[in-house]
């Protein structure tokens, strides 16, 4: 062995060059300093997938209930990343700017070395005594120093030999096969650093692919000599070479060390009609065999049975939508399809429980009606839908599970009442149908705004005869009257006559007779009800009345008394309407009304201490076409009142003190008559515009929502809110 330029530091070197693989690899040293720590306490980061922000480890993590947040809210540990430790970087060598000539024909080896690396670039080396050859080079123009360390590499590659430079500074020239084993020590590869001269090892760490994978990829381009070495456990390289090697290689890495997944176009394709086995072996026929099918590692086809999807991951985005179309295409059920599944339908507009008994009387064999409880979903409990009629009398239903409807076979309606939901257990061929019944008889419920004028008519004058004479027998009166056999209206059951308007006639002859003081609107409400509901209005006082009295005979030593103990019952008394509209196709529209009028008095026709209730009620069902005016009416009132006045004490004289007094008798005459239009509301629209037209008539009455006492509690709150965070 030669060496040049020895100096007696040179051992001291070389035992620390071999005491230094022992400190980088002990597991108990320290890092060093700028180094991230390994310890689980640094290296354990919690990160809130909510936010993004970063806290310490031994920070504590607020519980779901303190922080409002829910429970299944994801946490995120992320590592340093680091998982070896760099080795010392080799000092820099120094370069001039200074440019040389190589010219060698037939030189040693050996004594090219020496020239380019002491004489040139005054640098020591130790060469290895196999290490023999000749060398040729011709240089036509001449070369920078930066240069001269590749070319010698250069050289020695095609003599069998490398150069290896170590953490002293000195050059080691030795044969190619043996440079690997022992005197390298492998450096980190970091992007912003340069690559040393001569032969070393550089460890890559890749982001993407796998290092088995990329092993593959470099083995082609690894010259001979060179090292490439996986670490699995690490997902590492060990790349060996000189530099020009190491950089083509690394230059490859980065070519194909890419984000893989982000890169895959994925689609999950959940399917409604076909078991995804069925559907996946489908797809395989139509693929072919895999190994020899052109899409063969272009398109894969996952199953996920717990979703019953399909997963499609392609390296061509455009290939999704191929998918798509075929996912589509075999998404059929035929005479078997993917068994029965429970499906979730939301009810919007309906009430599930009735549409779910509407569905049984329409698709079920036999419905759980009159049987015993059907079997209810946990935590749901059997409904029962009375008819108006059942409720006022209490009638109880056949059974309790009108819920539960069973179509035959496995297939089920079950009806969730507190989510307004309904749950369907059949194939899909079977809930489509459903599904269809579902989503017609699942829509807007119509309303009707109905506005009524309940008002009690003075007759007298033209009007003696009743509203009934004055519109059927009056100057230019043009109507219908049908009085029936008995004198009672057949058309409309509990009033003596209506009159359909449709041009405002009798609203104007209202208006003239309210004019001449003959008029008595004594109630105008508008009421907006949906289809087949009822609506109610009372406006009035609950009067005490006795309804029953008991004489109590008690005896208290020798004396007798009498007690009296009465039974007192509240009655209404006021305005009391109700009505039930009804909606066809054609817009007419069926009310049944149920109108009373009621007032109390003081009783003078008995002794008995209650007063006398006087009442005007009426139970009618008519027909009228939405927009239009029905007047009801003929529920008159005949009151007398006979009454004296005189002179006193003169006009009390029998026989002649009728001389000195008069006697007057009143009559009032009234009818109460009631005005009915019906309007047609079918969409929130309408109903913005109803709402608008009534705030017009109030005038200029606006709610100010931010006076109001609600609003100003909410603006408490969210200062007391704000002053505690």
């Amino acid at each position: 062995m030669n060496m040049n330029k020895f100096s007696p530091s040179w051992f001291l070197a070389m035992l620390l060059l071999a005491l230094l693989p022992g400190c980088a690899t002990s597991p108990g040293g320290a890092p060093e300093a700028g180094m991230p720590s390994a310890t689980p306490d640094a290296a354990m980061k919690l990160v809130d997938s909510t936010n993004g922000e970063k806290k310490g480890a031994a920070a504590p993590v607020k519980s779901a209930e303190g922080a409002g947040a829910a429970a299944d809210i994801s946490k995120l540990y992320p590592g340093t990343g680091i998982f070896v430790k760099p080795a010392p970087t080799l000092p820099a060598i120094s370069e001039s700017g200074e440019e040389v000539m190589l010219n060698f024909d037939g030189a040693d080896l050996r004594e090219v070395i020496k020239i380019v690396l002491v004489d040139i670039m005054n640098e020591s080396y130790v060469i290895d005594p196999r290490v023999q050859g000749v060398v040729n080079i011709h240089s036509s123009h001449p070369i920078k120093r930066s240069a001269l360390l590749p070319t010698l590499e250069s050289v020695l590659r095609m003599n069998g030999a490398s150069l290896v430079r170590e953490l002293d500074g000195v050059f080691h020239v030795t044969p190619l096969a043996t440079v690997a084993k022992g005197a390298l020590t492998p450096q980190v590869n970091e992007a912003s650093k340069p690559l040393p001269p001569g032969y070393s090892v550089q460890i890559v760490s890749l982001k993407y692919i796998s290092a088995r994978e990329m092993v593959k990829i470099l083995e082609p381009f690894t010259p001979d000599g060179g090292v490439v070495r996986v670490d699995d456990t690490r997902n590492m390289l060990f790349l060996g070479g000189n530099a020009r090697e190491l950089r083509h290689l690394m230059e490859t890495i980065d070519i194909f060390d890419v984000d893989w997944i982000a890169g895959m176009s994925v689609g999950l394709f959940t399917l409604k009609s076909v078991d995804v086995k069925i559907a996946f072996s489908e797809f395989e026929k139509i693929m072919g065999d895999k190994a020899q099918s052109p899409l063969a590692g272009v398109l894969r086809i996952i199953p996920i049975e717990r979703l019953n999807a399909l997963l499609v991951i392609t390296h061509q985005p455009k290939y999704l939508e191929e998918a798509r179309v075929w996912v589509e295409r075999l998404d059929h059920s035929g005479a078997t399809d993917g068994g029965v599944r429970l499906y979730v339908y939301q009810v919007q507009n309906g009430d599930a429980v009735k549409m779910a008994t509407l569905l049984g009387q329409a698709f079920s064999k036999q419905t759980s009606q009159g049987a015993a409880p059907p079997s209810l979903a946990p935590g749901l409990k059997p409904a029962e839908i009375k008819s108006p009629a059942q409720a006022d009398t209490g009638t109880q239903p056949a059974s309790p599970g009108s819920v539960s409807v069973s179509i035959g076979g496995a297939t089920k309606i079950i009806a969730d009442k507190d989510n307004n939901a309904l749950l369907i257990l059949a194939n899909h061929s079977e809930y489509e149908t459903i599904a269809s019944a579902i989503r017609k008889l699942d829509v807007v419920p119509r309303q009707v705004l109905i506005e009524v004028t309940i008002a009690e008519v003075t007759l007298s004058d033209e009007f003696s005869f009743g509203l009934e004479w004055y519109f059927s027998n009056g100057p230019n009166r043009k109507g219908f009257l049908d009085t029936g056999a008995t004198g009672i209206s057949q058309l409309t059951p509990g009033f003596s006559y209506a009159w359909l308007d449709p041009a405002g006639s009798i609203k104007a002859v209202l208006n003239a007779m309210a004019a001449n003081s003959k008029l008595n609107i004594i109630a105008s409400p508008h009421i907006m009800v949906s289809d087949n509901h009822t609506a109610k209005i009372q406006v009035g006082d609950r009067v005490p009345t006795v309804s029953q009295t008991q004489a109590l005979a008690t005896a208290v030593a020798t004396t007798a008394t009498t007690g009296v103990i009465s039974s007192v019952q509240y009655l209404d008394t006021g305005i009391m309407l109700s009505v039930t509209p009804h909606i066809n196709a054609g817009g007419l529209v069926t009310m049944e009304i149920s109108q009373e009028v009621s007032n109390a008095a003081k009783t003078v026709t008995s002794g008995i201490d209650s007063p006398t209730i006087s009442k005007r009620s009426a139970q009618s069902t008519v027909t009228v076409q939405a927009g239009e005016t029905m007047v009801l009416g003929g529920l008159i009132s005949d009151k007398k009142s006979d009454s004296s006045s005189g002179l006193p004490f003169l006009s009390e004289i029998p026989l002649l003190g009728a001389l000195f007094g008069a006697q007057n008798v009143k009559g009032d005459r009234t009818e109460l008559v009631m005005l009915i239009t019906p309007k047609l509301v079918a969409n929130s629209q309408q109903a913005r515009e109803i709402t608008d037209e009534f705030r017009k008539k109030m005038g200029n009455v606006t709610l100010d929502s931010a006076k109001s006492p609600y609003a100003q509690t909410n603006s408490k709150m969210k200062e007391i809110e704000g002053a505690g965070q």
